[in-house]
């Protein structure tokens, strides 16, 4: 007949599972709160780690800025060098006259080598002077060596052979 009021056994039942949900109420929040203090160490070392990372890129371009800032440093200088010599340059005239006269001075010391190169090529191919200036030219081409270091080498070749030996034939002169 207790099941004509309702019964007490099925309340019973909701009621134990009423009061389990209610004694399991309490515990969830205290997981909940658990779950956070764990997580708050998780928190902090990510915020370290980060700041740390930070601090590392920080330090990075702070060694670049250096790195950078010396670099400026050596190109003002040079800089400043160049425009005090061009304050202080002499006129371009002056430095043409100047390149000119050394062109002049290397060729009168260049001259006399090529005289007696010139010479030398007179008496073994039997030619004259302008003949043997473009032998001499020639062959400064074709071995890609100047004019005056080529006279140079035959001179020293000729003064370092012995007086006693024979001379080329005439044959082996080239037109």
């Amino acid at each position: 007949m207790e099941r004509a009021f309702g019964g007490s056994e099925p309340t019973s039942r909701k009621s134990s599972q009423a009061a389990r949900l209610e004694a399991d109420a309490p515990a969830q929040p205290r997981e909940a709160a658990k779950a956070r203090r764990q997580a708050i160490p998780d928190q902090i070392q990510k915020a370290r780690s980060r700041r740390e990372s930070l601090h590392q890129a920080l330090e990075a371009a702070r060694a670049e800025n250096r790195v950078q800032s010396q670099r400026l440093a050596e190109a003002r200088a040079q800089l400043q060098a160049i425009a005090e010599w061009i304050e202080t340059g002499r006129a371009q005239r002056e430095v043409l006259r100047e390149s000119a006269v050394t062109r002049l001075r290397a060729r009168l010391e260049s001259l006399p080598v090529i005289e007696q190169a010139k010479g030398i090529l007179m008496v073994q191919h039997r030619c004259g002077p302008e003949e043997a200036f473009d032998l001499l030219r020639r062959a400064s081409q074709r071995a890609n060596v100047k004019v005056h270091v080529l006279a140079a080498q035959i001179v020293a070749n000729v003064a370092s052979t012995p007086a006693e030996a024979p001379p080329r034939p005439a044959a082996s002169r080239r037109p």
